[in-house]
């Protein structure tokens, strides 16, 4: 999948051959911390969990991974949980299941953005910790209950 652009520009998904270029352009991020040892592979996975009871689906989560070869991290995308349904346990046990996940690919801090104060205590709640502008963050690895 990708498109096409004015002036023949094409965007698609990066794949090993662009190795090389991608390494030269994280370097404009990176600097020197941008070589062939710090960036020998990158890794990238996105899941979707479902909060199931029943027949109905009480919420969602979105994660996503990265790991461009030091610090990986992973962005929790999207949560949302059924009006009927928060404040009982969904949104946490969402957010649980998925920081597990990205734990487990090797995710050393997650990060969200919260909308609205609600959203931001829930986090906050969750162990997360406010940074610069509407971020949060929080370790990957959490204890389930």
């Amino acid at each position: 999948m990708g498109g096409r652009y004015r002036d023949g520009l094409v965007v698609r998904d990066g794949g090993a051959a662009d190795r090389g270029a991608i390494r030269r352009l994280l370097g404009e991020l990176h600097g020197a911390g941008a070589d062939e040892l710090t960036l020998p592979l990158v890794r990238q996975a996105a899941r979707t969990f479902v909060a199931v009871d029943g027949d109905e689906v009480a919420g969602v989560v979105v994660g996503t991974f990265v790991d461009y070869g030091r610090e990986p991290y992973g962005t929790i995308e999207e949560l949302v949980v059924a009006p009927g349904r928060r404040g009982t346990g969904v949104g946490t046990a969402l957010l649980d299941e998925c920081r597990g996940w990205l734990a487990g690919a090797g995710a050393e801090v997650v990060f969200v953005s919260a909308v609205g104060d609600e959203a931001a205590e829930f986090y906050v709640r969750a162990g997360f910790a406010r940074c610069v502008g509407p971020w949060l963050w929080g370790r990957a690895a959490v204890g389930r209950g």
